[in-house]
């Protein structure tokens, strides 16, 4: 829960740049004695795992920058329907509603619970500052 207003902390003391690199820097520095413990057939799949994390939580302190820590942490749990979009789409998986209920069930109640935390305006639950702009 801390993530994304202390990144908004830091987007404020440091150009957001700055704040990402010195978050990748200190992750490189605590998992770096793991390297040499990875299989090298997993160094390709870890390489390109860890550049798809670095560019999400670069665009996260991207957004941070002009974006309520609220509303980005929301946007943020829009992973829980991207992922099994993607196992659709990429893994060929069936993923309907009759196939993996659980996993649309869950996904519609963290959506569900993640708005009611982050998006409460100050008149109590709504959708605080989320635009239209913020679904496209």
């Amino acid at each position: 829960g801390t993530n994304f207003p202390l990144g908004r902390l830091m987007n404020d003391s440091l150009p957001a740049s700055a704040a990402t690199s010195t978050r990748m820097l200190l992750a490189s520095v605590a998992l770096a004695p793991f390297l040499f413990q990875l299989k090298p057939k997993l160094r390709n799949t870890a390489m390109l795992c860890g550049t798809f994390t670095a560019l999400g939580y670069v665009s996260q302190s991207i957004a941070l920058v002009d974006t309520p820590a609220a509303t980005v942490s929301f946007l943020g749990a829009l992973v829980v329907i991207v992922c099994p979009a993607l196992a659709v789409l990429v893994d060929k998986k069936k993923m309907g509603f009759g196939d993996a209920p659980q996993t649309w069930i869950s996904a519609t109640l963290c959506l569900i619970g993640v708005g009611l935390l982050e998006l409460a305006g100050d008149g109590g639950f709504g959708l605080g500052d989320v635009g239209w702009g913020d679904f496209w």
